[in-house]
């Protein structure tokens, strides 16, 4: 008896083991069966990987998944490679260049910073070249640099291209001790803008090319910006700390001292040696001759740099012979929009004009902390400054860091010599207080982003700064008087 049932016991663990067995096999054949089902659902194209050497080219493969392709082509150590798309369009790439430049000129292309859901916007027109650096698992958005903003942007925008060194790239030099930046708009035909920007720092050389996508870190080798923009350093750039470019970084809330007789020398310096009244005007004419000294007084009343204004209407209104300037009285190109330029604003008179861009624009907007428009009140680029959103040129800023520049070089750099400003990027937010008694805080600086503050003086642990906005009762008050108005922030927290 004993015997049977041991036989029994037996049958029916072997019986387990089989049962066991099946359903271990049948749930290995289902989940293969479900991976090849999810990989059958989540196919998103056809991807070709190509390599190219001094030969040509060599198909590496084809994917029905763009991350299949993208591992592929990565694993092409060293070596130049793209993807490309059924359709012939190219998706990525292992190193290389964005073309903005893909649309008409009124007509712009949008991005979304990188680890935000903040958009932002540029014009290829007037910058075509942007750093590539990666692009998305599903093919569809590239991670570019341009101007300082890092952004998303829809491949059906853009064109990407290897390095080649038949591409027009913009890109710095060195002459007569100015700092040149050429600026490409068309990366084929070879269309560039130079720009004389401020003084060359003194890490640069004449007779070397550099290249920076956010004209703060400099290099002279593309391959290696973007393997530091990638790895979130700056280690192999040619600059050890960040250079910030006094007329792009100064705030709007410094007094120049320039007068309307430096002005009127530089426009005189251009041809223009009288104040033009009717559109079109004569070449030697231009409603900004003589205007000065309006300028001069509205930053008398609203605190606001005369000659950053006066820069803003040298570039928005054409040396100020544009139609809008003569026709409008609208120096600044106010809400002449890229998709609709006849909607600029009209005027009561040049005076007027000048008030509200002063008051209006600045004051109520770009150097108001509480306004979404405000990303500090120097020119800057597209990461901080009034660029950020006055204008879809990405090099808006250092246009009018230039006319800046010019103006105050013809006058000894009377402005560089005594307007002192702190530029950084902070680590921590910044709190600018009303006292240092730190009672109250008029606003904040956000960590992780560009500040650049007007140094009034320097008490112990203490800056005295201007303002960006005006003060009035301990906290900030557009609608009050700048005069006087300043804020204090601990050294401490700037270093």
């Amino acid at each position: 008896m004993a015997r049977k049932r041991r036989t029994y016991t037996n049958k029916r663990r072997r019986k387990r083991k089989v049962h066991k067995l099946r359903l271990f096999l049948m749930g290995f054949v289902l989940i293969i069966a479900l991976g090849f089902l999810t990989l059958k659902l989540t196919e998103n194209g056809v991807f070709t990987v190509i390599s190219v050497n001094e030969n040509g080219t060599l198909e590496e493969g084809v994917y029905k998944h763009f991350w299949f392709a993208q591992l592929k082509m990565n694993s092409l150590d060293m070596q130049d490679a793209y993807i490309q798309r059924e359709d012939g369009k190219v998706v990525a790439l292992s190193k290389g260049i964005v073309n903005l430049n893909t649309k008409s000129v009124n007509e712009n292309t949008l991005y979304t910073i990188d680890g935000t859901d903040e958009q932002g916007y540029t014009n290829g027109s007037y910058g075509a070249d942007a750093l590539y650096l990666d692009t998305s698992m599903d093919g569809t958005q590239v991670l570019m640099q341009i101007s300082g903003a890092k952004g998303w942007v829809s491949v059906e925008d853009i064109q990407l291209y290897l390095l080649d060194d038949s591409l027009y790239l913009s890109h710095y030099t060195v002459q007569n001790d100015s700092l040149i930046h050429t600026i490409s708009t068309d990366l084929l035909q070879g269309v560039v803008n130079p720009l004389s920007i401020g003084p060359a720092p003194d890490f640069m050389k004449e007779d070397t090319t550099y290249y920076s996508y956010d004209g703060n870190y400099f290099y002279t080798d593309l391959s290696v910006m973007r393997e530091d923009i990638l790895n979130q350093d700056h280690k192999n750039a040619v600059n050890d700390n960040a250079y910030y470019n006094f007329y792009q970084y100064v705030p709007h809330r410094s007094t120049t001292q320039l007068t309307n007789a430096n002005y009127n020398a530089y426009l005189e310096e251009m041809g223009i040696t009288q104040t033009a009244t009717t559109y079109p005007c004569a070449d030697n004419e231009s409603v900004l001759y003589d205007l000065g000294s309006t300028f001069i007084d509205v930053q008398n009343q609203t605190g606001v740099n005369a000659s950053m204004m006066f820069a803003v209407a040298l570039n928005e209104s054409g040396y100020g012979q544009s139609e809008y300037a003569l026709t409008n009285y609208n120096l600044f190109g106010h809400a002449a929009y890229d998709e609709n330029p006849d909607s600029a604003t009209t005027y009561k008179s040049l005076e007027d004009c000048i008030y509200q861009h002063a008051y209006g624009f600045i004051q109520n907007g770009y150097a108001n902390p509480d306004d979404s428009r405000y990303h500090g009140s120097w020119f800057g680029n597209k990461a901080s400054g009034i660029n950020v959103q006055y204008a879809s040129d990405p090099y808006w800023g250092e246009k009018a860091a230039h006319f800046y520049y010019q103006l105050d070089t013809r006058s000894h750099q009377k402005d560089q010599k005594t307007i002192t400003i702190q530029t950084q990027f902070v680590q921590n937010d910044i709190p600018v207080y009303a006292d240092t008694k730190e009672s109250s805080i008029l606003y904040t600086v956000p960590a992780q982003e560009i500040a650049s503050f007007v140094i009034e003086k320097q008490d112990d642990d203490w800056y005295t700064i201007a303002s960006e906005a005006p003060v009035s009762d301990q906290k900030i008050d557009v609608s009050a008087s700048y005069r006087s108005s300043v804020g204090y922030i601990k050294i401490k927290d700037l270093h």
